[in-house]
C-alpha cells in the first residue's frame, strides 16, 4: 500500500499543538535571560549559497537563540532554518524551499535531544504543479562516558536533498527513516563507529543500511590522519528503475581521512577510500573514491568552503562514476 504523506500545517489543530510547543520552549529560555542585551548576545544567523556543476542551486540560513541556564544545566536551543534548493532531473527542472524549525535541548553532560519539524515546497517548472510535504526528525544523544556515544532518531523528508527520485507516477519520492548509530573511542589512536539504518519510501519500498568501521589515528591531534577499514550492506525489497535498488550489496573498504591546516586561515580535509563491492547475481567489483575540501576563513565572522569529489564504483555490473564540486560561502553573526 503506497504512504501518504500529510501536511499538518494544513490542519489547524496540530498547527496550535506547534505553537504551544514554540511557546512553551521559549518561556524557559527568555525566563533565563537578564535583559535585552542577554538576548541579542545570545542569537546568531548563518547563511551559505552551494552550487555544484550538476546544476544543483542551494541558499541555507540557518537563526539560532541559544540560552544556557548554568545552575539547572540545562542548554536550550531554538533554530530557525530556511532551505531554498534548485535541481535539475532530464527535462524537469525543480525548485524548492524548506522552512524547519528546530529545538534542542542537552539535559546534562550525557543525555541530549533535539527536535525539528517543517514544510516542504517543491516546483516543477515543465508541469507547473507544486507539491507541499511536511518533514520531521527527532534525535537523542546519549554519551555515558566521555568515549561513547550513541544517537538513536527518527524522521521523515524529501530525497531531493540527496538526488531527485521519482517514482513510477513522476511524483518525488519522500522517505521515513529510523536511524541507531554510535562510536566508541577504545583508545587515544583507536575508533570503533557502527549505524543501521531502515527506511520506508513512499513508493512502498523499503531499504536496510549497515555500516561498521574501525579507524586508528596515525596523527590523532592536529594535523590529523586516521586510516581504517569499514564494511556496509544495502538491500532493497523492491527493485525499481528509476533509480538504483539493490537487492543484496556489500562493501569493503581501506578509508583513510585526514585534516590539516595550511595556515591561521587555511584548512584543508582529504577523504579517500579503496573498496570491493559485490551485487547479488553479479562479480566482485573494485571501485574508489576520493573527497578534497578547504575551508579559508576571510574573517571572523565569514569563510569560503569548497569542495571536490570524484567516485567509481560498479552497480549491476556496470561501471558508475560520480562527479560533484561546489563552493559555499558563510557568514555568521551578521
Amino acid at each position: 500500500m503506497k504512504k501518504t504523506t500529510n501536511n499538518i500545517f494544513l490542519n489547524p489543530s496540530n498547527n496550535a499543538l506547534l505553537s504551544c510547543l514554540v511557546i512553551g520552549v521559549a518561556a524557559p529560555i527568555t525566563a533565563n535571560a537578564d535583559n535585552i542585551d542577554n538576548i541579542i548576545e545570545d542569537f546568531t544567523a548563518k547563511a551559505s549559497i552551494y552550487d555544484d556543476k550538476n546544476g544543483i542551486h542551494i541558499v541555507d540560513k540557518v537563526a539560532v537563540y541559544h540560552r544556557k541556564n548554568k545552575k539547572a544545566a540545562v542548554d536550550w536551543k531554538l533554530k530557525a532554518h530556511d532551505y531554498e534548493f534548485h535541481g535539475e532531473k532530464n527535462a524537469d527542472v525543480y525548485d524548492g524551499n524548506t522552512i524547519i524549525g528546530e529545538i534542542t535541548k542537552e539535559f546534562n553532560e550525557y543525555i541530549s535531544s533535539q527536535l525539528s519539524v517543517g514544510a516542504v515546497f517543491i516546483t516543477n517548472h515543465r508541469t507547473k504543479l507544486t507539491s507541499k510535504f511536511t518533514n520531521y526528525n527527532a534525535k537523542v544523544t546519549v554519551k555515558p562516558n566521555k568515549k561513547v556515544a550513541i544517537n538513536v532518531e527518527h524522521g521523515e523528508d524529501l530525497l531531493f536533498k540527496e538526488a531527485i527520485i521519482q517514482d513510477d507516477n513522476n511524483k518525488l519520492v519522500s522517505a521515513e527513516t529510523s536511524r541507531l548509530s554510535g562510536s566508541w573511542r577504545a583508545g587515544k589512536r583507536v575508533i570503533i563507529e557502527g549505524s543501521s539504518q531502515y527506511r520506508e519510501l513512499s513508493d512502498g519500498n523499503y531499504s536496510r543500511h549497515h555500516r561498521a568501521a574501525a579507524l586508528y589515528g596515525i596523527s590523532p591531534d592536529t594535523p590529523w590522519v586516521w586510516l581504517g577499514v569499514e564494511a556496509q550492506s544495502l538491500s532493497y525489497d523492491d527493485k525499481k528503475s528509476n533509480y538504483w535498488s539493490p537487492e543484496d550489496y556489500e562493501s569493503h573498504a581501506v578509508i583513510l581521512s585526514s585534516n590539516f591546516n595550511v595556515n591561521k586561515r587555511l584548512s584543508v580535509n582529504v577523504n579517500g577510500n579503496i573498496n570491493r563491492s559485490k551485487e547479488k547475481g553479479y562479480d566482485w567489483a573494485s571501485g574508489s573514491g576520493v573527497t578534497v575540501g578547504a575551508k579559508y576563513k576571510i574573517s571572523e565572522k565569514t569563510s569560503i568552503n569548497a569542495h571536490a569529489s570524484y567516485t567509481e564504483s560498479s552497480r549491476e555490473s556496470e561501471a558508475w562514476h560520480g562527479k560533484s564540486a561546489g563552493v559555499s560561502i558563510t557568514v555568521t553573526d551578521f
